[in-house]
């Protein structure tokens, strides 16, 4: 009995020494546990964003790194603001002006004073049809008379004759330089003219050339002038016959945006 004893304390001390060691080991506890990263503090806003994560304007690289993205300059905004400059200046699509001056003639070309009124139509960036209607006012003395070969010749001078005339033409503006914007003006003109007390008139048909300038004063409206010089060829009664046309006008008036 006694050794069957010892035989059992035996068993049980080889138990409890296997047993021990395993006993010995600590327990894994959350501090030995690795964290996603730096706790947050307390204090921070629970939608804070962590320090390890990337900033909201972060890119990603085609190798798969990431870049924060850099804010970028806008190259358009000198453009736009050119083109809102010229689009003040420029005369929209359809405009109109009333012009007043002074004409040269001579022989039988009229002159005198000079009343015209414009319409524009834009036609592209750049170009306007220009659609007028002129009127010359002058002198009506007498100035004509019959020469040795019993012709009939007209000498009037430089502020005489009536006249009225319908023009065509083709206005283009020109870059802007500084508060103001040149222009160039070309068409062909169909007129009557009348030289009252040598009971002459006749049709003329002249081609245009003119030049002037224009200035913004308001939004939409300007200030225009311009020198045109006209040359052609007219039929006249009365035996005048054939007759050529030379001509000049300087004017100036105010220009009206219509859109």
């Amino acid at each position: 009995m006694s050794r069957l004893i010892a035989i059992a304390a035996s068993a049980v001390g080889l138990v409890c020494a296997a047993v021990d060691p395993v006993r010995a080991q600590p327990a894994p506890t959350d501090r030995d546990a690795p964290g996603p990263g730096p706790a947050a503090s307390p204090d921070a806003p629970a939608d804070a964003p962590r320090s390890s994560d990337p900033p909201a304007d972060a890119a990603a690289t085609p190798d798969g790194s990431v870049s924060s993205a850099q804010p970028a300059t806008s190259a358009a905004a000198p453009e736009n603001s050119a083109a809102a400059v010229a689009s003040e200046d420029e005369v929209g699509d359809q405009g109109v002006s009333a012009q007043i001056g002074l004409a040269g003639g001579g022989r039988v070309t009229p002159g005198g004073l000079r009343i015209a009124g414009h319409y524009l139509y834009q036609l592209s960036e750049r170009d306007w049809f220009d659609g007028s209607a002129g009127f010359t006012f002058g002198s009506g003395r007498a100035a004509c008379f019959r020469d040795r070969m019993d012709q009939r010749v007209c000498s009037h001078g430089l502020a005489d004759g009536v006249g009225v005339e319908v023009t065509a033409s083709i206005r283009r503006l020109f870059a802007p330089q500084g508060a103001f914007r040149p222009f160039a003006r070309a068409g062909v003109g169909f007129g009557l003219v009348q030289f009252s007390d040598d009971d002459v008139s006749g049709l003329t048909v002249t081609l245009h050339g003119a030049g002037g300038m224009r200035v913004k004063v308001a939004p939409a409206i300007a200030v225009i002038a311009e020198g045109d010089l006209a040359l052609g060829f007219g039929t006249f009664g009365h035996g005048v016959g054939g007759e050529p046309q030379v001509g000049f006008a300087v004017t100036a008036g105010a220009e009206f945006r219509l859109r």
